[in-house]
Parts: C-alpha cells; structure tokens; sequence
C-alpha cells in the first residue's frame, strides 16, 4: 500500500468515525462536552491531515497538524474520565475536577507550542546552526512533557478505579463502563503516542530516517492504535449515551424534597415506639 492509497484509506475511515461523535456530544451533553468534543476534533484532524497528505508541497503545514493532533486523545480520554469520576461518586468535589481538567489542559496546550514553534523554525528559510539545535530542543521538550502528561492520565486513570463510594448509585455502572474504556485505550494511546514523538523528533533531526518512511511501521504503530483508542471510546459513549438523563434523574429526586417542601422519603427500616408503659417505673 502507497502513502498515498493509506492516506485514502484513513480518510474514508474517519469520515465514517467522525459520524456518531455528533451524536455522542448531543447525547452525553454539558458533562461530557470535554470528552466527545475533542473525540470529534481528532476525526476532523485526521480528516483535514489525510486530504492534505494527498497534495504535494504541504510538508510544514502536514507537521504542524500532525504535532497538533498528539493532544486531541489525550484531551478526549482526560475528559471522560472526568464525565466517568462525576458518574461513579456524585459527591466528588466538581470544582476541583475542573481545576485538574484545566491545569491538565494548560501543561498539553503549552508542550503542543514548544513543538509547534520548533517545528516552524527548523521548517523556515536560512536557519543557522544554533537556531536549529534550539528548535531540536524545543520539539524534544514539548514532546517530553506530552508523553509525561500521558502517565499522569494513566495514573490518574488507575487510581480512579479504586474510588468506590457505592455501587447503589443508579449512574456508577455508566461511569465504570466509560472509566473501563479509558483503561482499555491507554495501551493502544501509548504506543501512537510514542511512535508519533519518535517520528516527530526524527523528522525534525534525521529527516531521511527509514522509521519515518516505513508504511509498515505507520500502520502498526499509529494508524491502527489510534483508531482502536477513537471506536473503543465511540463504542462506550453508545453504551452509556443515556448516562445524563440517569444523572439529571438523580439531580431532580436528590433535591424535590427541598425545592417543593416534600417530606423525604421514609426509611425502609421503620422507627418501632414503645408501647405505653413499657419504660414506665
């Protein structure tokens, strides 16, 4: 298979991937906005990356894309693990949630610049020598701290597992299911993810290394990774996709008493009075 014929081929998959994201963000809504948002900008990156690989003379802007695209998963498996921890305790504190889901976003966004700002000064006219050794290192510097913001989210994915407030709770099988996936994407998201910054690296220093030019080795290490994490994340939204109604229920039951002035419910284990005169001296 040519680069290019694989470049079609990416292309008719992620047109057909991109289609239930639309639906997934309709249907998790504000929750899971941060998730299935960013699981539709990766279909459309890898969409917008494909056409553009099957014209010539696009070589910096296929880079840039190709830099911007490591975060999109990244950003996607962070945020429905934060849809998953909201689901499986309700008493989790929110606000701090979104604090971590911002400090998360804040560290990828700044090491996605380090590498885009290396890369369009080793891809510019009359670069120097020490230019191009400080540009390497701000495309090894970014790179690193992507790959170590994805040990934080495998971290963070593995210790949620032990976070078991009550499995009662009528929307902790929802988030436990999206929580599984996460986990059963990260091998898949590791090695594209490795594979993209050792090709990114190697582009920027050995552009005429065979890794780089090797289909076969795009295959397995990218292509076919990325797009298990992209259905193994699409099949768990289907499964949980009334997820925000199972919550909102619970939202609106958890506050009638207070809102409408209704007693609580009775406790199934009934109070027993004492009969007249038992206590009596």
């Amino acid at each position: 298979m040519t680069v290019d014929a694989l470049s079609v081929a990416k292309l008719a998959i992620y047109i057909i991937l991109v289609q239930p994201t639309f639906y997934l963000i309709w249907k998790h809504g504000r929750t899971g906005i941060l998730g299935w948002l960013y699981v539709n900008l990766f279909c459309v990156l890898r969409i917008v990356t494909d056409a553009m690989t099957l014209h010539p003379n696009t070589s910096t802007a296929t880079l840039i894309l190709a830099s911007i695209g490591m975060a999109p998963l990244l950003f996607a498996c962070a945020g429905i693990l934060h849809e998953a921890r909201l689901a499986r305790d309700p008493s989790i504190n929110a606000k701090m949630e979104w604090f971590l889901q911002l400090q998360f976003h804040t560290i990828v966004i700044g090491a996605v610049v380090l590498v885009i700002v290396g890369v369009v000064k080793i891809e510019g006219k009359n670069i120097t020598e020490s230019t191009l050794h400080t540009s390497q290192s701000l495309v090894k510097a970014g790179a690193g701290v992507i790959v170590l913001a994805f040990v934080v989210l495998a971290v963070w994915s593995l210790l949620s597992m032990r976070v078991r407030r009550s499995t009662d709770i009528p929307s902790y099988r929802g988030g436990s299911i999206l929580l599984h996936a996460i986990l059963a994407t990260l091998p898949f998201n590791g090695i594209r993810l490795v594979y993209s910054v050792a090709a990114l690296i190697l582009r920027t220093t050995h552009p005429t290394s065979g890794f780089i030019t090797s289909t076969a080795a795009s295959v397995c290490l990218s292509v076919v990774p990325e797009m298990l994490v992209v259905i193994i994340l699409i099949l768990g939204g289907l499964r949980t996709r009334h997820l925000r109604e199972t919550v909102k229920t619970m939202a609106k039951y958890s506050a009638q008493p207070m809102q409408t002035g209704m007693q609580p419910m009775p406790s199934q284990y009934p109070v027993q009075r004492p009969q007249q005169g038992q206590y009596s001296s």
